[in-house]
């Protein structure tokens, strides 16, 4: 059964498909994969748990600094090594893809979330970034953000 969605609704701006990585995820990989699909911020996943969201800030916290005395070589290892279970945030907020398209706005606002997990029946379907609802109330098409 497909489902027309609302251009009102979620289901009709969220990105999906999107890389879910796991807690064991290098944060070298997933540093590359938020650069490659261009996302604001990557969902973790534990088997078909979602768990939460990185983005580039937390990931970038658990480098080394540019200060460090590690070596090239050393420095690469040591992202090889390090994964990104410790920089796992809760979502603040999570929506469904039924979820009214001002009913995710406000939530997020209140929640002062760029993007948001949207769940169907607790599975990770998609996000929603800001600049998608953005886009929304402008009455813009899909922005170039959301794939």
């Amino acid at each position: 059964m497909s489902v027309d969605p609302s251009p009102s609704c979620v289901r009709a701006w969220m990105s999906a498909p999107l890389p879910a990585i796991t807690p064991r995820t290098t944060v070298a990989t997933a540093l590359r994969l938020l650069r490659e699909h261009q996302a604001p911020a990557l969902p973790v996943c534990d088997q078909d748990r979602f768990l939460g969201l990185v983005d580039e800030k937390a990931l970038l916290r658990l480098t080394p600094s540019e200060v460090t005395t590690l070596d090239v070589y050393e420095l690469r290892d040591v992202l090889e090594r390090l994964t990104v279970a410790r920089a796992v945030a809760p979502a603040p907020v999570a929506v469904t893809p039924e979820t009214p398209l001002a009913d995710a706005a406000g939530a997020m606002s209140r929640a002062a979330a760029a993007v948001v997990p949207v769940l169907d029946g607790g599975r990770l379907v998609g996000l929603l970034h800001w600049t998608a609802v953005l886009a929304a109330t402008a009455g813009g098409g899909r922005p170039v953000a959301s794939r």
